[in-house]
């Protein structure tokens, strides 16, 4: 009587079945965390809107020289301080500051950019778009980044439209935030291609990448927090933040009295500057720990496109802030 073989085909199979299934399943990224990469983000307001009428709260840049050359002097004594503490600047210009450059100072940007800080196109609330922004930095001698930088919230998925437009010019957006920086803005400290459905949820096809900012407060508080709670398997981002207006002029200048300040005031242009320094003195103990890197927008986005692969994203709710940014730094010591 002969052997049955029936269960010997299905046997062999078993391997190859198991070798096929090991195949087609999609690897799992090795776990790693990022340190915290951190920069520090300058803007920018134009001082006009599209009606001709005035923005009382922002400076002239393109119609008062002087104001234009303080403004241009604490900016390059900031820069500096940055630069030996090995923090990188994103100097988000709007068009009359990228004017008043041209006209007053013309070695601002090619000066910020040879210390190793970039310039970007910042047209947040503004008639006067990214496009055109971009092409006033060239005018007035900068390099600009491929960085739209400041974005409201009820217009991304119009701006994104914009920005096909006049692609690979623009690939990366910061800072989307509503208007007037009230609660509720989002405050993710991490980095995705937005949907054209649901900008807070990643793309894998998505055309453009988005660096969140984090808590967006001038506060080592916050960035122990934001160190402390980085996640795995995704690019940890926080940034800092400063406008030109904050640092005013001394009383003896001739300058408008509203841009002026006693030497005693939280608000006198050098005294801005020693703040400053003394954070960022602070900061540097955790880039020695390894725990936080200064880096460019720039930068980031090449992090992200390198490790793209090795990252996880979820579809869980973005988280999105209890308090306004004005009261939250004012809370945390720096005043706007």
């Amino acid at each position: 009587m002969k052997k049955k073989k029936t269960l010997l085909i299905p046997l062999l199979l078993i391997p190859i079945l198991l070798l096929t299934t090991l195949i087609l399943l999609p690897e799992e990224p090795e776990p790693f965390t990022s340190p915290l990469y951190f920069t520090f983000v300058i803007h920018t307001e134009e001082d006009i809107n599209k009606y001709g009428v005035e923005k009382e709260n922002n400076m002239d840049y393109d119609g008062d020289e002087e104001l234009l050359l303080h403004a241009t002097m604490t900016m390059r004594e900031l820069a500096e301080i940055a630069q030996n503490h090995g923090v990188k600047i994103n100097f988000g210009t709007d068009w009359t500051f990228a004017n008043g450059v041209e006209l007053y100072d013309p070695t601002f940007f090619t000066d910020l950019e040879s210390m190793g800080h970039e310039i970007d196109a910042h047209a947040h609330e503004s008639h006067i778009l990214y496009s055109e922004v971009r092409e006033d930095i060239i005018s007035a001698g900068g390099t600009p980044t491929q960085i739209a930088s400041g974005l409201t919230e009820d217009e991304i998925y119009e701006k994104m439209e914009y920005f096909d437009t006049y692609y690979p010019d623009f690939t990366t957006l910061w800072g989307v935030s509503l208007a007037g920086h009230e609660l509720g803005e989002v405050i993710a400290g991490n980095v995705w291609r937005p949907s054209r459905e649901d900008w807070t949820q990643h793309d894998k096809n998505g055309d453009y990448i988005y660096i969140g900012h984090g808590e967006y407060a001038n506060s080592i508080n916050y960035i122990e927090n934001a160190i402390n709670n980085r996640k795995e398997n995704q690019i940890n981002t926080y940034a800092v933040f400063t406008n030109p207006r904050h640092f005013k002029a001394s009383k003896a200048s001739t300058i408008d009295d509203k841009w002026t300040a006693k030497e005693s005031s939280y608000e006198y242009y050098e005294t801005r500057l020693e703040w400053w320094d003394n954070f960022f003195t602070e900061l540097d103990t955790y880039v020695e720990s390894g725990k936080v890197e200064y880096v460019t927008l720039t930068e980031i986005s090449e992090i992200f496109i390198e490790q793209e692969n090795q990252l996880i994203f979820t579809d869980e709710e973005i988280p999105r802030s209890e308090e306004a940014l004005t009261s939250l730094n004012e809370q945390e010591g720096y005043k706007l």
